[in-house]
């Protein structure tokens, strides 16, 4: 069997460096939101057609896509990854490749990402019948907000052939280039939101002993959910709470009937995870009914902590250390 190096022709590596490049240049100039990504799905069904890697497309809501390199029959199959969409933010770095389409941006780096499976398809789709296996490609929307992942998994993206393991990778801004890391076990925490609904009773500014403040018990609530991190949870455990945004009232002089908080939540484990909405749930019943609100307290349930199988982040760090040399991985 080959070594993964001997797969990395410089020279191939190099060529395909240089195609994708101007790829994602153009893929950060044409961001998509989550189930959106129309224009970059068919960006990514061109490069395939001109590597002649079968592939299907129109997965997962109509932008999902995977292909197969195939090596040796018998042989296990891998699956690469690499997410599409971007994020609604209007983009100000002045960059010659900056987003053209107002109010959308990608800065979580997936264009990148896509532009990094296309280079390696380009390099390993030549080599095909050196691989001892197959490889499964798969181009993945909405990582961001809407589970994108499990829409692939419903879409059979794991099966036929049957996935034996997966790699993906995320740039990180805090490493510096030509640097990479992992670790196995849990690597990266669960994400819920959640939308806190506090309702008072509307007042005129100078008489707030008419009203019932929601503003001031949403002051109250944003202090007491930081306790949940900090006196509720193991500081081994990992988790963070941030209410992100709060909106009340339109007038500088009226006491609104109402006030909303959202924000999200991040843990490790599951049984962490399932605390902390406990500790939301009871802090905002404790909150409510210590100033006169009602609460309606939501959450919306996201994706679960990234926990990476121990010998496949060995197999990782492995490869990355001869790939790329020593001190330049990290665990």
């Amino acid at each position: 069997m080959d070594s993964y190096e001997t797969f990395l022709n410089p020279a191939a590596v190099a060529d395909a460096a240089r195609h994708v490049i101007p790829i994602r240049h153009d893929l950060h100039q044409n961001p998509e939101l989550g189930f959106q990504e129309h224009y970059t799905h068919g960006v990514v069904a061109r490069e395939l057609t001109r590597l002649g890697v079968p592939f299907t497309g129109g997965l997962a809501g109509g932008t999902g896509l995977t292909a197969l390199i195939r090596g040796a029959a018998d042989g296990p199959c891998i699956a690469l990854r690499a997410d599409m969409d971007a994020l609604p933010i209007t983009e100000n770095t002045g960059l010659p490749y900056a987003s053209t389409r107002p109010g959308l941006m990608h800065a979580c780096g997936h264009d990148g990402h896509t532009a990094v499976l296309l280079a390696v398809a380009a390099v390993l789709a030549p080599q095909a019948h050196r691989l001892p296996g197959t490889i499964k490609l798969i181009f993945q929307p909405s990582e961001e907000a809407n589970n994108g992942a499990a829409r692939m998994c419903e879409a059979g993206v794991l099966d036929n052939p049957r996935v034996q393991a997966i790699f993906g990778l995320h740039g990180w801004p805090g490493l510096k280039v030509g640097t990479a890391c992992t670790r196995g076990g849990v690597l990266l925490a669960a994400v819920d939101s959640f939308e806190i609904i506090i309702t008072g009773r509307g007042a005129h500014g100078a008489y707030p002993g008419d009203g019932v403040d929601p503003i001031v018990c949403a002051a109250a609530l944003v202090q007491g959910l930081q306790t949940i991190a900090s006196r509720e949870i193991s500081a081994t455990e990992g988790c963070v709470v941030t209410v992100a945004a709060i909106h009340a009232g339109n007038a500088f002089n009226v006491i609104p009937e109402s006030a909303t908080l959202v924000g999200t939540l991040r843990t490790l484990l599951p049984a962490t995870r399932a605390a902390v909405k406990e500790a939301v749930q009871r802090i905002c019943a404790g909150t409510g009914a210590a100033h006169r609100c009602g609460i309606v307290c939501t959450f919306g349930e996201g994706t679960p902590s990234t926990v990476n199988t121990p010998e496949m982040a060995e197999l990782t760090a492995r490869a990355a250390v001869k790939i790329l040399g020593q001190g330049r991985f990290f665990l």
